[in-house]
């Protein structure tokens, strides 16, 4: 057998012998069984990474070139194979061919533990040292460690790759070739990569890549540059490494000289190569020049078109843009004028003798009508924001009054949908904040009522939770339920476009301009909130808005100290709710009231709890809340059996929830027994006011009506003079029919000319005048202008219906400085101007007090505690007030030795909390002297201005020594 297979190689090796044998050099000991194997294989399928530069790589010519080609020539020499570069091929498409056996060779391939399971290695022909390339300005790298938690550029496959791989604290981002890699570093998309340094230097000269650097690490390893052989070729193998150990140590350094030795510059071949024929270079360079000098003209024309087709566009899209500016002038206007007629008209009529139902029913023309406006405000919103110019305010507002006007507002749909509607508020987050109350009811609104229009049949809920608390700023989460058509996912994707429905069956079925949620978003984004949506279709949607809002600690403090008062502690409460989470919402407002109350959900143990409370044992019940539809028959039948039942012997006085839309039941209170009706869903400060009116303790709205009181009674005795200038009738009447009864005197001027010459003929009687715009004859402008030239002191009100951008600002250079718009709310109306004719009064007859003058004012003549104005603060209840006044005087006795101290160790903002306590509570009684020293030294406190806390502070003490000394000898 030993001698077939001899036989067999011999003749093999004689068969194969003139196809290489002219090739081969003899100097070599070939082993039979290699000199067999070149014959049966004399072609060698190469896979070669074509960016591997310089080891091997193609050039522009598409010839394979490098370090490991020349090795390759010379081998191919010595053992006469034929090595055949398969090109198109990426380095990872030539691994992987490799690793599936259609490769027979990888001629430039580091050795790894990995790989060797792969292929079989030859003797390493080159060495090269492994870099990190980072660019110039990268500090902090000097090792493999100072790459862990970093993402690393590195070639796909490639031994680097290996390498790092060890590291799992190092993050990869894979290349196909080395020098995408580097230039990723180079172009800032990577911080750092790993490669072999002659690699990323050739690649470093050629491109031009002035801003990178190497850091060397692992300086005493070299890594080594092998071929890689298919396994089942161990022949190759010893041929490879035999014509290795053949080149001579001249020749290997030939070829590192050739291609590592001198500097490679980028690639200017073509340029060297026109240079070395001048002749030619001469003729192309003027070939060229006088190509691209036609070139450019023809450029420079077209340039010069396209400049004036741009300048062209510009002017129309600023015609369009005007135009569109115009026409949403013109309809905001064509629009606001009769909608003010009807909220002013309603208005005047609420005057009239008219029924509570009445008065329901012209609030809901009122609502309906402010319903309609806010879609004109929803596409001048739209427009603003499109435009970028849309403002946030920032001034204080109460939570509690922005979700009753959305309530107000979106009730009327709710009812006419058949639906319910859930209301729940922590009523541990605070009420008073700093923001734009009146997009945050932009924002309630949209989302509700959309939820209201997609909801045939259950409930909607709006629900107010604190999510976190930074300092002064609440995280609050607005959740707005429905249990409506809900969504699909692609529809959800679609949602905040404007003018986008979910299909068109939508906006066919429900209507809507579809620019609701694409303003909620944008106005959510603007406030840095956030909007997020959950839906199902077929069971209901919930839009979540999270907003951060400042609180406002002043009015807060005010609102809690007036919530948290003693005024409710004494006051027992039943509350009578058939629904579990209705009764558990009272309690938790109650609670937050400082009251203490009992639940039931039956009217007959209801009963038995009024009967049983009868005074022998246990107090009776001083209120009871009860929910119109829980007893059998309705709430009016049980009050009914209350008052006729004479084992209940002290009746408690009654609150009575009433479902929403039912303005019917509030005719019947009075005649039913009921003290006070309540509409759900149930608002705190609601239910709070309401609970004030029924116990008499007004001290909360007190200040507030004694203020506006002040301002009627100054209109009266001034008799002011208004002139109104507006040609629209209607508006004419109203003006006339709600400044008339306050105590103004009123001129009318149909145009502008008209309102000059009305002004002429009555100046010195004329305090005030209120100026349309847009008129016949004479504009609002034109007519402001004029009458400025006779008077720079007259206030002038603009009173329009424009909204748009510029038209405050074009008022104010026309001497307008004041501007109401239409439609207007009719008590704001009269309370603005009265406000402004006031002040303007005031400036002229009373120089303005300085702060120096507020600060020393002289006390002496001051009463200590003004007793009658106190009494008028708490609604003139004796007892309160007595009872106010013991608690002060408790409170407030070691408030001067505190506060002494606090000074005395520069803790100004302790002292500062101090004494705007004792403000607010001053005031609230009476004690103006005090009130006003406490005033001036609050704000020295908080700008640490220590002379006036030096003079202030004796006197405040001195103040407080006789204000307390006053209320003891009563």
């Amino acid at each position: 057998m030993k001698r077939l297979t001899r036989l067999i190689i011999l003749l093999i090796f004689i068969l194969g012998w003139p196809s290489f044998c002219y090739a081969r050099d003899d100097s070599i000991d070939w082993t039979p069984e290699e000199l067999a194997f070149m014959a049966e294989h004399p072609v060698i399928r190469l896979g070669v990474d074509p960016k591997f530069v310089p080891f091997e790589f193609f050039d522009e010519d598409g010839t394979y070139q490098g370090i490991t080609s020349d090795y390759l020539e010379i081998i191919s020499e010595k053992t006469g194979l034929d090595m055949d570069v398969i090109e198109g091929l990426t380095w990872t498409e030539a691994y992987e061919k490799a690793l599936n056996g259609e490769v027979d060779m990888l001629p430039a391939i580091s050795r790894t533990p990995a790989r060797e399971q792969n292929f079989l290695f030859s003797e390493p022909y080159y060495y090269f040292k492994r870099v990190i390339v980072v660019r110039d300005s990268t500090q902090g790298i000097n090792s493999i460690e100072d790459l862990y938690g970093q993402t690393v550029a590195v070639q796909r496959n490639s031994s680097h790759q290996g390498y790092l791989e060890q590291y799992p604290q190092i993050n990869l981002s894979l290349y196909d070739s080395a020098e995408a890699a580097v230039t990723a570093v180079a172009n800032g998309t990577e911080t750092v990569c790993v490669g072999n340094l002659a690699t990323s230097n050739y690649i470093i000269q050629s491109t031009g890549l002035t801003n990178l650097k190497y850091v060397a690490f692992e300086a005493e390893n070299q890594q080594g540059l092998y071929f890689a052989v298919r396994k089942d070729w161990p022949e190759l193998i010893g041929i490879m490494n035999k014509a290795l150990a053949t080149i001579t140590k001249e020749e290997r350094i030939a070829i590192n000289s050739k291609w590592i030795g001198v500097d490679v510059e980028p690639n200017y071949e073509p340029v060297y190569q026109v240079v070395m024929v001048v002749s030619g270079v001469i003729i192309t360079i003027w070939l060229v020049s006088i190509y691209w000098i036609l070139r450019l003209r023809r450029e420079i024309d077209k340039r010069k078109k396209i400049q004036r087709d741009l300048e062209i566009a510009k002017q129309e899209a600023e015609a369009a843009n005007n135009i569109k500016s115009s026409f949403l002038a013109r309809m905001s206007h064509e629009i606001r004028t009769p909608l003010n007629a009807i909220t002013g008209m309603a208005y005047l009529v609420k005057k009239t003798q008219v029924t509570l139902t009445q008065k329901m029913y012209l609030d809901r023309i009122t609502q309906s009508a402010n319903t309609m406006l806010s879609i004109i405000n929803d596409i001048l919103d739209f427009s603003k924001i499109e435009a970028g110019k849309i403002e946030l305010e920032r001034v204080s507002f109460n939570l509690d009054l922005v979700i009753q006007d959305v309530i107000n507002i979106v009730s009327y749909k709710i009812e006419e949908q058949r639906i319910g509607f859930k209301l729940s508020k922590d009523p541990k987050i605070p009420n008073c904040y700093f923001g734009d109350a009146k997009r945050i009811e932009q924002i309630l609104l949209n989302l509700i009522n959309n939820a209201t229009k997609f909801t045939n049949a259950g409930e909607v809920s709006l629900d107010i939770r604190l999510v976190a608390r930074e300092s002064n700023f609440y995280h609050l989460a607005f959740t707005v339920r429905d249990t409506g058509i809900g969504m699909s996912d692609e529809q959800i994707k679609n949602l905040f476009e404007p003018f986008a429905q979910g299909d068109a069956s939508i906006n066919r079925r429900f209507g809507g301009t579809g620019l609701g949620l694409s303003i909620v978003k944008s106005l959510v984004e603007m406030m840095n909130g956030e909007i997020q949506v959950y839906s199902t279709a077929g069971e209901g949607s919930t839009f979540i808005v999270e907003l951060s809002l400042e609180k406002d600690q002043q009015k807060e403090q005010e609102y809690q100290q007036q919530v948290s008062s003693l005024y409710f502690n004494d006051i027992k409460t039943l509350v009578l709710e058939k629904t579990g989470s209705n009764m558990n919402i009272i309690d938790s407002y109650l609670g937050a009231f400082g009251m203490h109350c009992e639940l039931t959900t039956s009217s007959i143990s209801a009963v038995n709890m009024l009967e049983l409370e009868n005074g022998k044992f246990s107090e009776p019940f001083d209120l009871l809340i009860l929910d119109y539809d829980t007893p059998a028959g309705g709430g009016f039948k049980f009050i009914e059996m209350i008052q006729d039942n004479k084992k209940i012997v002290k009746k408690p006085k009654v609150i009575m929830l009433l479902p929403m839309m039912r303005e019917d039941l509030f005719d019947q209170l009075d005649t039913q027994g009921v003290d006070i009706g309540i509409g759900k869903p149930i608002i705190p400060s609601v239910l709070y006011n309401g609970i004030l009116e029924i116990f008499r303790t007004k001290a909360i709205v007190a200040n507030q009506a004694f203020k506006q009181e002040d301002i009627d009674k100054e209109i009266l005795e001034h008799h002011y003079g208004i002139l109104v200038v507006e040609d629209n009738k209607t508006n004419q009447l109203i003006a006339k029919s709600l400044l008339e009864p306050v105590g103004f005197r009123v001129w009318l001027g149909n145009d502008g000319q008209e309102g000059i010459d009305l002004f002429k003929a009555h100046r010195s009687a004329i305090d005030l005048i209120l100026m349309d715009l847009h008129m016949p004859v004479l504009n609002g402008y034109e007519a402001a202008e004029q009458i400025r030239a006779l008077s720079a002191d007259i206030p002038i009100v603009a009173m329009t219906a424009d909204v748009i951008e510029g038209v405050k600002e074009k008022c104010e250079s026309c001497g307008i400085h004041h501007y109401i718009s239409k439609p207007f709310d009719p008590e704001q109306f009269v309370e603005t101007i009265s406000k402004i004719v006031s002040a303007e009064t005031r400036r002229k007859t009373e120089p303005e007090l300085q702060i120096d003058e507020q600060k020393n004012t002289d006390t002496d003549d001051a009463m200590v505690l003004d007793r009658e104005e106190g009494l008028r603060y708490m609604g003139n209840n004796k007892s309160l007030y007595e009872s106010v006044l013991e608690a002060y005087f408790n409170e407030n006795q070691e408030v001067s030795e505190n506060l002494d101290l606090d000074i005395k160790n520069g803790r100004y903002p302790e002292a500062a909390q101090t004494v705007h306590k004792v403000k607010s509570s001053s005031g609230s009684i009476g004690a103006k002297q005090l009130f006003e020293i406490a005033k001036a030294l609050q704000k020295a406190l908080e700008g640490g201005d220590e002379k006036e806390i030096a003079s202030l502070h004796p006197q405040f003490t001195e103040a407080m020594k006789q204000l307390l000394a006053t209320i003891k000898s009563g």
